[in-house]
């Protein structure tokens, strides 16, 4: 990752350990390389032997590992407790689900009902229509003929005169 990215990277915990960690073990500026490897030092020997060893200063290293080892822990627990969001949200969906789905269940059966009273309902306006349809042709069957006499001698009879 370049020094401008690493600028521009959301600060995390994780990342400002680790960041820490790499610019305290920086030897020189400019210098982008972490060395672990033991340096020789300019008082080797003048006898050509082996060069003591040199004194290595672990405690920055060992620094680096706990700084890693506690951003690992933290970014642990927190997936830790997004997994139990998560699973906190399935149960709620869930539920909605169950809820949604008993709803609808209630709903298509009020539907299925009223369709049932419709039918019914409709069944009895035909009923009632032919009804009066068989009601009016006896009324007109029965008084159809008298009405006609009635209405006419009262046209071509006697007349009122004052």
């Amino acid at each position: 990752m370049s020094e401008q990215a690493v600028k521009d990277a959301a600060p995390s915990a994780g990342n400002s350990i680790l960041m820490r960690a790499w610019q305290a073990n920086v030897a020189r500026p400019g210098d982008k390389v972490i060395s672990f490897s033991p340096a020789l030092s300019d008082n080797a020997s003048a006898d050509g032997g082996a060069p003591p060893l040199p004194q290595r200063d672990w405690t920055s290293a060992i620094d680096l590992v706990q700084e890693a080892a506690e951003a690992i822990r933290i970014s642990e627990e927190r997936a830790v407790e997004l997994e139990n969001q998560l699973r906190s949200v399935i149960g709620q969906a869930e539920e909605e689900v169950r809820q949604l789905q008993k709803t609808l269940a209630a709903s298509q059966q009020m539907v299925s009902q009223a369709e049932d009273r419709a039918r019914r309902a409709e069944a009895r306006a035909h009923e009632a229509e032919s009804w009066l349809v068989r009601i009016h042709d006896a009324v007109f069957t029965a008084f159809g003929s008298k009405a006609k006499t009635v209405l006419a001698e009262p046209s071509g009879g006697e007349q009122d005169t004052p």
